[in-house]
């Protein structure tokens, strides 16, 4: 089902999540990349366990075959995770468990289901995978725990429920920061379907405990993490109102797409989605406060809707509500689906023996005919990411207003070596009235690639580049394009106007984040010129607003060529003393303080 899928490109910000790979020394020990991932690449607790399984598949990079089979190889154990997770729950909710072939279904219709597709082949969605794996992995061990505490083991019981609830989970943190949804989900199981069982004391406490840990940390998490994420918020192109109200539709789309199986509304593109206003935000709010609201008052008498209800909603807690993250992105329901699909197919498997044989044969046909269509979604879609330029196009036609997907359309045009093709569709869709910048950075690339592109007017570039809104997109693209300059990929740069670019950019307000990425450019285009003391001083600057040891290095490097010789080795001697471990921890880095070392010994007999 999904091995067509596995021949596709990278998307999005594979590439900038992977290219720390390119760190690595040739033929890397186990240490190395150990002290590589756990430098702190993405996300606020670094996701170093997800970063370490990328760069175990230091081999296989650039090729992203091998990491979307990793994905794939990740997803099918989560599959047989839940499955014992659910042969658990059923055990512990009620005397009669729940049929092994409900629970293959389950896992079937979790495995296969359309929505699940961008997860595991979107290769940074291992995250995703991993944070789900060691989640699952957590919510095991406790349920086992919680099985010996019923019958009174209490030794056992509290061992394997700490063991689930504090390393395995923080294993699950570490592999994405939604991990800590794994209380969430074990207090859903807890006030739903576990709810009505007979319960011994030590339990009863433990779930009570268990509800005020994760209100006291939900609070201080929320007063600790507000102010960075509002300021969050400066860089998008949306407010905290906007954001937090759209998300009732993108919600409500959620569960539409999930039931309705929309083939054309499925994949990784939607910036294209409006703010929610009017009319179906009100109805869209009503529809998802109803549900909760229902599921709380109800989830004693309807446990199975409770659980569905209330575990989608949990595990959408952190990325579909307050964070300043774009609105919709179907990975997000990776685990959330799990409550829905279980309790469609327990409550079928209930409903089927109480049913007269004509309407169990209708029943059982319609639900077979909805799994096969839902099979072959999910083929058609799989095959679509296994074609990187056909998905593009199929992109942009379902989502012409995203430019997401316009983007991705130039690059794959670009990747398949059709440059001119891809420059011709890039000018129908870039708009100069429109404040964003990085149409226009890769208007400047094609300058490079194609001589006969004339770059864009000066006043065009001055305005976009000071005036228009963060984009982490522009950053990546100006660092490809520097460094292109500086390894002679792009012979006829106009180097003028990307350094009018840079100097726009460090005056404009909503790229305060990237000023160092931004100073560090600058001085990269002052190196190519030979001019090495402006490029040492720009340096300098740059690790002034953001300490890089790289970028200190490089000082060093342009001091020594500028003849700078007391300066380079006083910067050198501070480096050695205030970043000792960090040099020592990356072979790259001691390498290149070896080589700098050396220069200095040379520059001084002279």
């Amino acid at each position: 089902m999904y091995w067509g899928g596995l021949s596709g490109a990278f998307l999005l910000d594979d590439t900038p999540n992977l290219n720390v790979i390119a760190q690595l020394p040739a033929n890397p020990s186990l240490s190395d990349i150990f002290n590589l991932a756990t430098t702190g690449f993405a996300g606020v607790f670094g996701r170093s366990v997800s970063i370490f399984s990328f760069l175990l598949q230091h081999e296989s990079w650039p090729d992203p075959r091998n990491f979307k089979f990793v994905n794939l190889l990740i997803h099918l154990v989560n599959g047989c995770l839940l499955a014992l997770c659910c042969v658990l729950i059923g055990r512990q909710w009620r005397s009669q468990s729940i049929p092994l072939v409900a629970i293959a279904v389950i896992s079937f219709i979790w495995l296969a289901h359309p929505i699940q597709v961008s997860s595991v082949l979107y290769v940074v969605q291992r995250m995703t995978l991993l944070s789900a794996t060691f989640g699952l992995l957590a919510l095991l061990f406790y349920l086992l725990g919680r099985r010996f505490l019923v019958r009174g083991e209490n030794a056992r019981g509290i061992f394997l429920v700490l063991l689930g609830l504090v390393p395995v989970a923080l294993l699950s943190v570490l592999s994405k920061e939604n991990g800590v949804l794994v209380y969430l989900y074990v207090l859903v199981l807890e006030y739903t379907l576990f709810a009505n069982s007979e319960q011994p004391k030590l339990l009863l406490r433990l779930r009570q405990g268990l509800l005020a840990a994760t209100v006291l940390i939900g609070v201080a998490g929320l007063i600790f993490i507000m102010p960075s994420t509002l300021e969050g918020y400066d860089l998008k192109p949306f407010s905290f109102a906007e954001r937090v109200l759209t998300q009732f539709q993108v919600l409500t789309t959620y569960l539409a797409n999930i039931a309705i199986l929309l083939p054309n509304y499925f994949g990784v593109f939607h910036d294209d989605f409006a703010n929610a206003q009017g009319l179906s935000l009100i109805l869209s709010m009503l529809f998802v406060f109803g549900l909760i609201v229902a599921a709380l008052i109800k989830r004693e008498k309807w446990p199975l809707f409770a659980f569905a209800v209330l575990w989608f909603f949990a595990g959408h807690a952190l990325e579909s509500t307050f964070l300043p993250l774009e609105y919709y992105f179907e990975h997000r329901n990776y685990l959330p689906l799990l409550g829905l699909v279980f309790a469609l197919v327990v409550y079928l498997s209930d409903l089927l023996p109480q049913l007269d044989g004509n309407k169990r044969k209708i029943t059982l046909t319609i639900a077979s005919i909805a799994i096969a269509f839902m099979s072959i979604t999910t083929v058609r879609q799989t095959a679509l990411w296994g074609d990187a330029l056909y998905q593009a196009y199929a992109v942009v036609e379902q989502h012409p207003a995203s430019k997401g997907a316009q983007s991705n359309l130039v690059e794959k045009l670009s990747a398949d070596g059709q440059f001119q093709l891809a420059f011709d569709y890039h000018m129908t869709v870039i708009d100069p009235e429109q404040l964003s910048i990085p149409p226009f950075i890769r208007w400047l690339e094609f300058s490079c690639i194609l001589p006969s592109v004339e770059p864009p007017e000066d006043d065009v570039l001055r305005r976009q580049a000071r005036e228009a809104p963060h984009d982490n997109g522009a950053v990546f693209s100006l660092n490809n394009l520097v460094f292109g300059i500086l390894e002679g990929r792009c012979p006829s740069a106009p180097v003028n106007k990307i350094q009018l670019v840079l100097d726009e950019l460090a005056a404009n307000p909503y790229f305060e984040l990237n000023h160092a990425d931004i100073i560090f450019y600058q001085a990269l285009l002052q190196a190519s010129a030979e001019n090495f003391p402006a490029a040492a001083d720009l340096a300098a600057d740059s690790f002034r607003q953001r300490a890089d040891v790289r970028v200190g290095l490089y000082q060093v490097n342009w001091r020594i060529l500028a003849g700078e010789i007391e300066i380079a080795i006083s910067t050198l001697q501070s480096l050695e003393r205030d970043y000792a471990e960090e040099i020592a921890a990356s072979i790259d880095l001691s390498a290149r303080l070896q080589f700098l070392r050396n220069r200095l010994q040379s520059a001084s007999r002279q």
